[in-house]
C-alpha cells in the first residue's frame, strides 16, 4: 500500500503533461479547493462556459465532484439530460468520475482504496495487485 499526498494543481499538471485534458477546456485556475476553467462547446453554436469544480466524495471507485456555473447554464443543466462519456456521468450538479475503472483500463495495476481532501491536499491510499 502507498499513500500519495498531492495538490489539485499537481493533479492538473499531470493531466496536462499526459494530454488527459481535452482542447475544449482552457483557462484553468486553482482557487484553494476549487478548480475554475472555461469549457468551449462547438455544437451547434460555439459557446464558452465558465465552470467551477469542487471535490465532494470518493466511494466505491467513483470520484464525486460538484459543478457550479452561471445561473443560465445552471438552469439548462438542471433539465437537460447529458450523454454519459466513458468514464464520466453527470446528474446535476454532480459529476461522477469512474476513477477506478479509468485506472484499471490505463494501468491495470493501481487500485485506489480511499481519497480524502484536507488542507489543500488529496491523500490517496493505493494498493497494487
Amino acid at each position: 500500500m502507498a499513500e500519495i499526498k498531492i495538490t489539485i494543481s499537481e493533479i492538473i499538471d499531470i493531466c496536462i503533461a499526459n494530454e488527459l485534458i481535452p482542447n475544449s477546456i482552457s483557462n484553468i485556475e486553482i482557487m484553494g479547493e476549487q478548480i475554475k476553467f472555461r469549457y468551449k462547446n462547438e455544437h451547434p453554436i460555439s459557446t464558452n462556459i465558465d465552470l467551477e469544480m469542487n471535490y465532494k466524495d470518493y466511494q466505491n471507485g467513483m470520484l464525486f465532484l460538484e459543478l457550479q456555473t452561471n445561473w443560465i447554464t445552471d438552469k439548462f443543466l438542471r433539465f437537460k439530460k447529458l450523454p454519459s462519456i466513458k468514464y464520466l456521468q453527470y446528474e446535476h450538479p454532480t459529476l461522477t468520475f469512474l476513477l477506478q475503472q479509468f485506472l484499471m483500463d490505463k494501468t491495470k495495476i493501481v487500485h485506489i482504496e480511499d481519497i480524502h481532501f484536507k488542507n489543500g491536499y488529496f491523500k490517496i491510499k493505493t494498493f497494487n495487485e
